[in-house]
């Protein structure tokens, strides 16, 4: 009989202990920050100085220091399609030097499918590219030596996610005497960036006779230029100018409603900044206040460059 009750206490503890144990999710503030994909030339690949008649390899080092994309919660994959043609989050480009001299170095190649950071992954995706060539031999050129400048430029598609509390006052300048529990600040600030190279910087809520206004902020807080998400694979990097730089796409959400823009997207931005406003209708429901998450999406083009010389010198 004792081994018996111990059998049932045993299994009792088990089976409570197991009940009682819950897996919960890393809670790491993946948005923040003000970058996208970022590279980086590897150490000595190549050197600084190299000779004629040799192999050269050029290795990039790819992070994404952002939170675009997420993976996707059926298959775990990060999502992101540009075009059909399109394997990766985007496309490397190589100029800048001689081609003449040196032979063979793809002029571009897709960047990986970089996973963005997020609270399984936050550190972001990181992967290697390498550009791989050969030298000519200078004796039949009559060159001593060759000052190299190999110049990175990445193209991709990218968003920002913005998500800020507010207000909701369907009746803010009622003389009714009633509690609230928020009151409509005169501007919300978002400071730090939300994981991405655009973001939205500030808020600013007005509450209209039968709708309810929200001026939007926007900024290109990174080191590269915004393009225009639709021209991204035919005019970046070599064909950019004013009808495709610079331009924004805007959506969003607060309580159930979808946001009403103007201007019409795309939004331009002007030395680097621009703003939308975007209403919804008052809610009819609703006669008290009550606070909410406006979530913003945004949507563009983004490029950077890194360059990296190497000479290149006539073998003894």
């Amino acid at each position: 009989m004792r081994k018996i009750i111990l059998t049932v206490l045993i299994l009792i503890l088990f089976f409570g202990f197991g009940c009682d144990q819950k897996t919960e999710e890393p809670s790491v503030d993946y948005r923040k920050g003000t970058q996208g994909i970022v590279m980086n030339f590897m150490t000595d690949m190549p050197p600084a100085t190299m000779y004629d008649n040799m192999p050269i390899d050029l290795v990039v080092e790819i992070k994404n220091k952002g939170a675009y994309p997420q993976p996707n919660p059926i298959t775990g994959w990060a999502i992101n399609v540009i075009s059909p043609t399109t394997k990766g989050i985007g496309t490397l480009y190589l100029s800048g030097f001689d081609n003449t001299l040196i032979v063979g170095m793809p002029k571009r190649i897709d960047i990986p499918q970089l996973e963005g950071q997020s609270p399984y992954n936050p550190e972001g995706g990181y992967d290697v590219v390498s550009f791989k060539g050969n030298i000519l031999n200078f004796d039949s050129r009559n060159i001593d030596n060759y000052n190299a400048n190999f110049l990175v430029t990445s193209c991709y598609k990218y968003e920002t996610i913005s998500s800020q509390t507010v207000c909701v006052d369907p009746e803010p300048y009622s003389t009714k005497e009633k509690t609230k529990v928020c009151t409509i600040p005169t501007s919300y600030s978002l400071s730090g960036g939300q994981g991405a190279p655009v973001a939205v910087t500030k808020i600013e809520e007005t509450v209209l006779s039968n709708k309810i206004q929200f001026k939007i902020y926007l900024k290109n807080v990174g080191d590269g230029k915004v393009i225009d998400k639709n021209r991204l694979n035919i005019d970046c990097p070599y064909s950019l100018d004013y009808t495709n730089l610079n331009k924004v796409y805007v959506s969003g959400r607060v309580s159930g409603y979808s946001l009403s823009c103007r201007p019409n997207n795309p939004i331009i931005l002007i030395n680097g900044v621009g703003t939308v406003i975007c209403t919804i209708p008052k809610p009819a429901m609703s006669k008290s206040a009550y606070t909410t998450p406006l979530q913003v999406k945004l949507e563009y083009g983004y490029s950077s460059s890194i360059q990296k010389g190497v000479e290149i010198l006539n073998t003894p």
